[in-house]
């Protein structure tokens, strides 16, 4: 049996020596955010590919699955007027699930596990975005000079 905290969690004492423990200790306090894909549906279906098009985004940390199990309430938003910009694009409907629910992320044993294409693509430009202002500073401070 394992003494548990007033939290729930394990009780830990702190050894003297090796890694201290990497497991999570707190409790989630962010909203989940689960986006829907709509370029990887597109995507998939012209390439017959099987990439991940459901984006879970918890805090800053996002992920992608192909299935998700949420254990609890949810509710669906649509927000025409007002899109969530956590996600490239902004999207207008997404679900969102309170912090005490528990999210299941579910994987194709057939599927692509890569990231989406369309996110490949955003960073891709994101990245030649970055090189071009990079180039600009670099130009200015050498007339500078």
């Amino acid at each position: 049996m394992i003494p548990l905290n007033k939290r729930g969690m394990p009780e830990i004492t702190p050894g003297r020596r090796g890694p201290e423990g990497s497991w999570n200790k707190n409790r989630r306090t962010a909203n989940t955010f689960v986006h829907v894909l709509r370029k990887t549906i597109d995507y998939n279906r012209d390439n017959g590919t099987s990439h991940p098009a459901v984006a879970v985004k918890v805090g800053d940390k996002k992920d992608y699955c192909h299935a998700l199990k949420i254990h609890g309430p949810c509710q669906i938003i649509y927000q025409p007027h007002q899109p969530n910009n956590s996600q490239a694009g902004g999207a207008r409907l997404w679900i969102e699930v309170e912090p005490e629910n528990i999210v299941e992320r579910v994987y194709f044993s057939d599927g692509d596990y890569g990231l989406p294409p369309e996110v490949v693509q955003q960073r891709a430009k994101n990245q030649k975005n970055k090189s071009k202002n990079q180039k600009k500073k670099s130009k200015f401070n050498r007339k500078r000079k």
